[in-house]
């Protein structure tokens, strides 16, 4: 049996054509939304600000509206926040819908065949940059809970509505706003998963290892090939040593994949990804070059980072150590390593994301999927295979799943959109599945 069944049938009519007589002001705030100019990813995009404020005001008018309680705040330097409350009889269990309204940049406005902020509606698509990710999940949120006051349900557990502008560029608008608001007992981030429900997410954590050389002319080489044990007269290669290092954790980052797993993640999720390295003589800070030379002098500096993934489960704290650990066995074996240890830092640039993993059989999931069922669409659970906002609430103990129309493969893509079909089918289940969540009084 659905738990949505737990609701009166006509309740559950209701709600659904609350949902259906709402699909045009679905699309219109969708596309008032798509059409504020967003990206807040270029630093020098003078747009952001004012953009990010008037599509702020669009959600809040939207919540006031409702009669809802309406928060608003700046996140420094420039990311407005906004979270509104539907208060609930009493009694009853509370959610949050979450989304974000920033977008990446459009790029080449000549890859697109629709215009990226135009919201156009054409072949059952709405088409625009953020339409996917994730406006449209905004707006399927915000229609569920007018669908709920159209629809004359009263709740007996609050409803909230959390919608930041800076996801994109890693903001912590989400984790201090879950941290200072009232605790909540579920969420649903809005992001598009193509209808399927995604209560798992790995950790995510960016560190750089730096490691030092000795300059010498190219010349010299031929003394000390690959830079062992004449350090004091030829050169050590610093690109050559991090290199070993490099391999080194390739082989960890294998014992990962072989040894460790979540069910709902690929197998062999947890990887260790180079992503960027830098190297070359005149020393380094910050992951950087002093000077741009040629590959005339024996390099003495290189720095690499890394793309960490890891499983629900684990902590950073261990991970990191195991990492350094592993490091520092491998920098034994080599004498030069040994005496000029590599240097770490972690939490670089702020990335850091903790997993998040709810279960499959927990109340909440039941209940996203016993909508989705209800809706007569077969409930899929997976993982999501990236990062998001569920990990501020999963830091704070709170159920949760991602959760939305359109799919991720739209996501930052040129004439990205969303299915019209799914926006109406996301809201109906948001809907339904905070009735059933949060009781009817």
């Amino acid at each position: 049996m659905s738990p949505t069944a737990m609701l009166p049938a006509e309740t559950v009519a209701r709600i659904e054509r609350a949902v259906d007589d709402l699909t045009l002001e679905l699309l219109g705030l969708t596309r008032s939304l798509v059409g504020c100019r967003t990206d807040s990813q270029s630093a020098d995009n003078p747009d952001f600000a004012p953009e990010a404020e008037r599509c702020q005001t669009i959600v809040a008018s939207w919540l006031d509206g409702l009669g809802m309680d309406v928060e608003r705040r700046q996140e420094p330097p420039r990311y407005p926040v906004v979270a509104g409350r539907l208060p609930g009889a009493g009694g009853g269990r509370s959610l949050a819908l979450n989304g974000h309204v920033d977008v990446v940049p459009v790029g080449e406005t000549s890859a697109w065949s629709h215009d990226p902020w135009g919201g156009e509606v054409a072949d059952g698509r709405l088409w625009g940059r953020g339409a996917a990710d994730m406006k449209g999940g905004v707006a399927a949120a915000l229609v569920a809970i007018r669908a709920l006051h159209e629809a004359d349900v009263r709740l007996a557990g609050d409803v909230w509505a959390h919608v930041v502008a800076d996801e994109e560029v890693v903001g912590v608008s989400t984790r201090r706003l879950v941290a200072r608001l009232p605790k909540i007992d579920a969420v649903i981030v809005a992001e598009p998963t193509d209808l399927t429900i995604m209560p798992v997410e790995g950790g995510l954590m960016h560190f750089r290892i730096e490691v030092e050389g000795r300059e010498s002319h190219a010349g010299n080489r031929y003394m000390s090939v690959h830079a062992n044990g004449l350090g004091a007269q030829a050169g050590v290669n610093a690109i050559e040593k991090m290199l070993k290092i490099v391999a080194a954790l390739q082989d960890l980052e294998r014992q990962w994949g072989n040894l460790r797993n979540q069910p709902l993640l690929p197998a062999g999720f947890n990887t260790l990804m180079p992503g960027v390295i830098v190297g070359g003589p005149g020393g380094g800070h910050d992951g950087r070059l002093n000077l741009v030379s040629n590959p005339g002098t024996a390099p003495n500096y290189c720095a690499v980072e890394y793309n960490l993934w890891y499983l629900p489960g684990e902590t950073i704290d261990a991970i990191r150590n195991e990492v350094e650990t592993y490091v520092a066995a491998v920098c034994q074996t080599d004498p030069w390593l040994r005496a000029h240890p590599p240097r770490f830092t972690w939490h670089l640039r702020d990335i850091f994301f903790p997993p998040a993993e709810t279960p499959p059989d927990h109340p909440f999931i039941g209940e996203l999927a016993g909508a989705l069922t209800t809706l007569g669409r077969e409930p899929t659970i997976a993982a999501f295979p990236a990062a998001s906002e569920l990990a501020w609430y999963a830091e704070q103990d709170i159920a949760g799943a991602i959760f939305g129309p359109g799919r991720i493969a739209q996501a930052h893509s040129p004439d990205e959109y969303v299915e019209i079909d799914q926006l109406v089918a996301a809201s109906k289940a948001m809907a339904l599945t905070a009735a059933a969540w949060c009781g009817v009084v």
